[in-house]
């Protein structure tokens, strides 16, 4: 099997790079075609994975969405008749429109369906397959395969990392120190327009509350001020789920680190206008307890639960949410890679 694999974000790499490193030891070919997007690179280089770069991320709009989907689409689609893939796996509109164009089958993974937007409706009607969680509930005339896991169980499922505990030493932690993460993102996407997240004096009261019982360690899209440059996430992003397995807790702004943190039995506290519009989020709360979101007009009621939160150890409760958690989901990659065997093999 010959594949090609549209990466345009660091979230896609820790999704696919399983798969890529189980099949590619099996014999299997494959293409990475990779956006310079954050840490995309770094994690692909830990990840020892080869790649080729095309396009790069850049401010957004109407105008430059449609530019850079075209130009990357004629890449892929020009690199993809050399490579003569069987089949294509994306989480982005160009790499099914290139599959469309290339006759092969495109497989599109989501896990946020519909609230995404002009990617969204502009990826449905080129796809072959369209994967999901199945908490998403829409058939997409028969192209639905639901599987019962999440996004994040493809590189945080116990079958397939187990944290490093010299994390703590290497962040220069004394026995027992407590410490938290604040996720900060960019809010940049053309998906994200109109959106709002943690403003400047929310971040101050967050880091000054957080600071009162433990560490600070912050990672952001953007560079952080002067004031707060000393926070900043010291290690590798490949050594950033190793910090995560073992903080207190998350607080932030970003979907895929809540979800990151929830399945390794983390607690998170969220504040962005996204906050009750995501499935995956709202199931996280509702079922296993393990994450809390707030829209900016809550903000009293945020302040209230990371006070409440952060001063509190409740370990056992937040790994007994992880327990229920994981006895209801499965290990995806696995599951992925039969389902791109069985659609390789239907398609010659």
């Amino acid at each position: 099997m010959r594949v090609l694999v549209d990466i345009v974000h660091p979230a896609d790499v820790l999704f696919y790079k399983n798969i890529i490193s189980d099949l590619g030891a099996s014999g299997h070919d494959f293409l990475i075609l990779a956006r310079d997007k954050d840490v995309t690179h770094d994690l692909l280089d830990a990840a020892g994975l080869d790649y080729q770069t095309i396009g790069k991320s850049g401010r957004k709009g109407p105008l430059r969405f449609a530019t850079e989907l075209m130009r990357r689409l004629a890449r892929l689609t020009r690199l993809g008749m050399r490579f003569k893939p069987d089949l294509i796996l994306t989480r982005n509109p160009a790499g099914v429109m290139a599959a469309k164009l290339l006759r092969v089958p495109g497989i599109f993974d989501t896990d946020d369906g519909r609230q995404v937007g002009i990617y969204w409706r502009a990826a449905v009607p080129f796809a072959t397959v369209i994967t999901m969680p199945d908490y998403l509930t829409d058939d997409y005339r028969g192209r639905r395969v639901a599987y019962p896991s999440y996004k994040a169980l493809a590189h945080l499922h116990p079958n397939r990392f187990s944290p490093d505990p010299s994390v703590r030493s290497d962040l220069g932690l004394s026995d027992g120190e407590r410490y938290f993460i604040v996720r900060l993102v960019a809010l940049a996407a053309f998906h994200d327009r109109h959106a709002r997240g943690i403003d400047v004096d929310l971040r101050s009261m967050i880091v000054s509350t957080l600071s009162e019982t433990g560490r600070v360690f912050m990672t952001t899209e953007s560079p952080l001020p002067p004031e707060l440059a000393d926070l900043a996430f010291p290690l590798p992003p490949h050594r950033m789920h190793d910090a995560l397995a073992y903080c207190a807790l998350l607080v932030g702004d970003s979907q895929s680190m809540t979800a990151e943190a929830a399945v390794l039995g983390v607690p998170s506290i969220r504040l962005t206008s996204w906050a009750g519009r995501l499935p995956v989020l709202t199931e996280l709360e509702s079922e296993y307890g393990l994450s809390f979101e707030y829209t900016p007009d809550r903000r009293e009621e945020f302040e209230a639960k990371l006070r409440e939160l952060s001063s509190r150890d409740d370990r056992d409760r937040w790994q007994e949410g992880r327990r229920r958690l994981l006895a209801d989901k499965i290990d995806l990659t696995p599951w992925y890679e039969d389902l791109m065997l069985s659609i390789a093999r239907r398609s010659r």
